[in-house]
């Protein structure tokens, strides 16, 4: 029975070591993105439907503007990537306060106008934009977030010329 009991105990242990690595089940996030006025803006919202509330990194998730290349958008139908040209903030470790909480069964939503930050073909096109999202779900571990399942999006786009500076 004692034989028993350990084996139980050591292959719940290895479960939950397994399980810090792996999303938690009901944690998601899906992307939306409107091409209007000749803005690109890309709407992040991120569903907790699991018993405890988790933590988003306030940069991607509750800023207006890029500091780094957060999304991976290509030409649609090709692999001709669109160029991050946006400004890169180089951070301190990110501590408790760079976080915002979701509570259990909550959502949280976040739009962010790209448009001057990566460089969009003149004229209309056709890109999709993927984005790997993360959270923590204890503050007291920062350095261990875990990844959301990948999500992706196909949207239209115009950009018009810039006239040039002089």
């Amino acid at each position: 029975m004692k034989r028993s009991v350990a084996g139980v105990l050591m292959i719940m242990a290895l479960g939950l070591a397994y399980a810090k690595d792996k999303p938690m089940h009901g944690v998601n996030e899906k992307i939306a993105v409107a091409s209007r006025g000749g803005k690109v803006l890309v709407t992040l919202t991120v569903s907790n439907k699991t018993a405890q509330a988790i933590y988003l990194w306030k940069v991607i998730y509750a800023s207006e503007q890029l500091f780094g290349p957060e999304f991976d958008i290509k030409v649609a139908g090709s692999a001709a990537p669109v160029n991050y040209m946006g400004p890169v903030v180089k951070r301190a470790p990110p501590g408790p306060d760079d976080y915002v909480k979701v509570e259990p069964n909550g959502v949280h939503r976040n739009t962010i106008d790209i448009t001057r930050s990566y460089d969009f073909l003149p004229g209309k096109h056709r890109y999709q934009l993927s984005h790997t999202g993360s959270y923590v779900p204890d503050l007291q571990h920062l350095t261990d977030p875990v990844a959301m399942k990948p999500g992706s999006t196909v949207f239209t786009h115009t950009q018009v010329a810039q006239p040039a500076e002089q």
